[in-house]
């Protein structure tokens, strides 16, 4: 999973020296030609600010240098005075304040970084949110000299983000103008200069960007190419900002000014008994990298209101050849520490063998608001260390061997999404000369064979969202196998939890037949095996999807089957299946169905006072024992946010944002969880489900608007969070637009809306009232789900739309009863609910499948 950008505040004595032993000759020389493995604090010196501070002939000279002798020219560097005469070296308080600033950004790649240490804080700072027109940018202000007016001049300057997986960068004359526009604007820019002279039309990005001009102004190059109205007519001033990355031509006036850099309070410390890198194990093709962060018990954390845990936040970012690779949060609640004994914090990342990596990391206690950052480079080994785990180890999930070793080397790239269905690119990264053939199998059942590159294929999934194992294998001249890798797709995550699918229930089983499980695994936690028993022998033992076994009934007059999954930590769960039973013997169906229930008066006013004898239940018709009744005010909530944020979403995506996060911040409480994903050519999980509501918030603030409408894509897969989690469910759903990128069908989209039992709540933004085909099937969605649609022409009035949405979830009634009796057409049953009390109404999902 990609993660949410986060904060460093980071000085040179927080810097903690981690223990990475390299164990080759090669890695060794690696290490000296390498930055990135420099010890610390000459590593932190030349990549994390300071650096900037070098011309090139200094760099170069730098990097010619053995270990002991960086560390006496870095310190002759630092000892420099330019001041004497006063008590505090200019220099070394610059670089620590600069830096301070500068880690306000998540890496030293980052353009924006390389800016404030060199340069400071800007005058201004503008986001410029025109999704439609421009890539991610931001505009920088600063002082110019003066201007011809004798006023003081301002310098502007223009930091992008060219692709998604890259940092920001300073926009230079040589990137051209076309850099910062998005494929879809340079298109339309292209056609309006080819036309000049004879449209009189607005150029197109003015009419979709109130900050055009300035983009202009900082550029000196006017629309795309810097062509006028009149034919062959330009204008071209381009302006060079690269001086604001140049190295100071003074360094003495640069250390003056930067020591007295203002800087923001920064929190508490949390102090970090020791700190280290392992390779424990591999995962798949990739070597677990292990940070072991061991907290001691006068760290300076809080202890959580309840008196029994503490509550830590682990941010990072895994970076290399200047890139971020990896961005990732993880959350550790643990009891606290017994006197005298630490805890442990696993943080592992899967990352490639034998290669180079900095894991900058930030631990913060979220009860104090303490923080502990740390950073390194190291070298992932070859092959995984086993060693015995620290007493007090929290969290660290290890995941099991596969084939293949040595240079000769496979790996499967996992799917950029969270939930992939229908057809699927899979491209393979392929090391060494033995590999001459791959295959590539879905669930066991070979799809494609590859024997020349491009080492990739176009595999077909499952129609609906369900977990998949993709594995490919590669073989030699001779056909044997050399290497193999796999990833599973589409994992259940909820409460630990056995379904058997097939065969199904009542059937009478005369010989061997399919039959397969679905196994829903908490959060955090792996699944070790699933065993497939006969009468309590075991006829499979699986421990990789799809879980299913071929079984076949015994002699005996009673004969069933039971399906056992059993996790990492040794807890387990079951379901059992009737094969064959005697006459006497029935197995009935039976379900608990729940029912969230809103019910409202004639004006439309929430009604919250009514008994258990105010509700009937019809079951396709039939009337029903209600079993369970409550008023839901106070039962944990699972929450998701889904935020349309393509193009046409530019002008008002700010203020979308801003009520969305203000609803998350009222409506969620302590036992409540949340996630957010945005969509626009496709969906993106922003954050998982987690009970931390500040994560999500800071997640629906990063959005950007740009590209296509894939809603019923999106809408499946925020559906697909909810698998496995029980209680109350609900979806908010936000779009302006109707579907124009999906690849599933709208009829798949309701029917899976149906199935998730989860009640959609959908909000129609500025939709037009010719609009009638999205308007309708907006409110499909919200009437079959139980949930409701709002129409909203303007964003100041979603504030009042989600409160709506907040004082309902906190007034629905649980209606609950057990369902006996066959399933209608593709085991979908129609069900509804009444109240006794004449002018009341009362809505709820139009029905289920058993």
């Amino acid at each position: 999973m990609t993660n949410p950008r986060f904060t460093f505040v980071l000085s040179l004595a927080l810097l903690v020296a981690l223990v990475f032993p390299l164990g080759t000759a090669g890695a060794q020389s690696l290490q000296d030609n390498d930055a990135t493995l420099w010890p610390e604090s000459q590593r932190a010196f030349f990549q994390d600010g300071p650096g900037l501070l070098l011309t090139p002939e200094q760099r170069t000279e730098l990097r010619g240098l053995n270990p002991e002798a960086r560390a006496r020219w870095i310190q002759q560097f630092l000892d420099r005075d330019p001041i004497p005469e006063t008590p505090v070296n200019e220099l070394r308080e610059g670089i620590a304040r600069r830096r301070k600033l500068a880690f306000e950004f998540p890496s030293p790649t980052d353009a924006r970084f390389q800016i404030l240490f060199l340069n400071g804080a800007p005058d201004e700072r503008l986001i410029i949110d025109c999704g439609s027109v421009f890539k991610p940018m931001e505009l920088w202000g600063y002082p110019g000299g003066v201007g011809p007016d004798g006023k003081p001049a301002k310098r502007e300057l223009l930091v992008f983000k060219p692709e998604e997986s890259e940092p920001y960068k300073l926009w230079l004359p040589t990137d051209s103008k076309r850099a910062l526009y998005t494929p879809q604007m340079e298109y339309w820019l292209e056609q309006w200069e080819e036309l000049r002279g004879r449209i009189r039309a607005v150029r197109f990005d003015k009419q979709n960007c109130k900050e055009v001009d300035r983009v202009d102004q900082a550029t000196g190059v006017p629309g795309l190419t810097g062509a006028l109205a009149a034919p062959k007519a330009y204008r071209i001033r381009p302006r060079d900002a690269s001086q604001f990355l140049a190295p100071p031509a003074d360094l003495a006036r640069w250390a003056r000014e930067a020591a007295v850099t203002e800087l923001l309070s920064s929190p508490s410390e949390l102090k970090l008994a020791s700190a280290e890198v392992r390779f424990p194990a591999r995962a798949e093709q990739r070597i677990v990298s292990r940070a072991l962060l061991q907290i001691g018990p006068d760290a300076g954390y809080k202890v959580a209101e309840n008196g029994r845990e503490i509550s830590l936040v682990v941010e990072g970012i895994v970076e290399q050849d200047g890139r971020v690779f990896d961005q990732f949060r993880m959350r550790f609640q643990l009891p606290v520490p017994k006197p005298g004994a630490p805890a442990v914090l696993a943080v592992d990342r899967p990352l490639r063998p034998r290669q180079a990596f900095v894991m900058r990391l930030k631990v913060m206690d979220e009860v104090g608001g303490a923080e502990a950052r740390l950073t390194r480079g190291f070298v992932t080994h070859s092959d995984p260390k086993p060693e015995p785990q620290p007493a007090g180890l929290v969290g660290g999930e290890l995941l099991p061997e596969t084939v293949g070793a040595g240079l000769d080397t496979l790996i499967l790239i996992p799917p950029p999404a969270d939930v992939v269905v229908g057809l699927w690119r899979a491209d393979a990264i392929v090391t060494g000369e033995r590999i001459k053939k791959l295959v590539f199998l879905v669930d066991g059942k070979s799809q494609l064979t590859r024997t020349t590159p491009p080492w990739s294929a176009e595999l077909r999934l499952s129609r609906f969202p369900t977990e998949q194992t993709i594995r490919v294998e590669g073989y030699d001249d001779k056909d044997a196998l050399v290497a193999a890798d796999e990833v599973i797709i589409n994992l259940q995550r909820g409460a630990l939890a056995v379904r058997i699918a097939a065969p199904p229930k009542g059937s009478r089983i005369t010989g061997p037949t399919l039959a397969k499980a679905e196994i829903v695994v908490p959060d955090g936690r792996r699944l070790e095996t699933v065993e497939f028993r006969v009468n309590d022998k075991t006829v499979a033992r699986l421990t990789a999807p799809p879980w299913e076994a071929r079984v076949a009934p015994t002699n005996e007059d009673l004969v069933y089957l039971t399906v056992v999954a059993t996790l990492d930590d040794g807890s387990t769960a079951e379901a059992v299946r009737y094969l064959k039973a005697p006459e006497y013997v029935e197995e009935v169906e039976v379900n608990l169905v729940e029912l969230y229930v809103t019910v409202t008066d004639r004006s439309g006013a929430l009604v919250r006072n009514l008994q258990q004898s105010d509700f009937d239940v019809l079951d396709a018709g039939k009337p029903q024992e209600i079993s369970k009744f409550e008023l839901v005010d106070n039962l944990p909530l699972t929450l998701g946010v889904l935020l349309d944020t393509s193009g046409s979403m530019a002008g008002s995506l700010v203020e979308t944002q801003q009520a969305a996060s203000d609803f998350l911040e009222s409506v969620m409480r302590p036992k409540d969880r949340a996630f957010a994903v945005s969509f626009a050519r496709r969906p993106r999980l922003e954050m998982p489900p987690t009970d931390d509501t500040g994560a999500v918030v800071r997640a629906i603030s990063e959005l950007q608007a740009v590209g296509d409408t894939a809603l019923h894509d999106a809408l499946i897969q925020s559906l697909y969070y909810f698998r496995g989690i029980q209680g109350q469910r609900a979806l908010v759903l936000l779009s302006d637009g109707d579907d124009n990128a999906s690849y599933m069908p709208y009829k798949d989209a309701l029917e899976y809306a149906r199935r998730s039992g989860v009640a959609v709540y959908v909000i129609g933004f500025n939709l037009s009232a010719f609009e009638t085909g999205l308007r309708r099937k907006l409110s499909e969605i919200a009437t079959e789900t139980g949930g409701r649609v709002f129409w909203a022409s303007k964003a100041d009035e979603l504030t009042g739309i989600y409160k709506e949405i907040e004082n309902e979830l906190r007034s629905r009634y649980l209606v609950a009863f057990y369902a006996t009796g066959e399933a209608g057409a593709g085991g979908y049953r129609e069900v509804e609910v009444k109240v006794r009390k004449g002018g009341l109404k009362a809505r709820t999902a139009r029905g289920y499948y058993q």
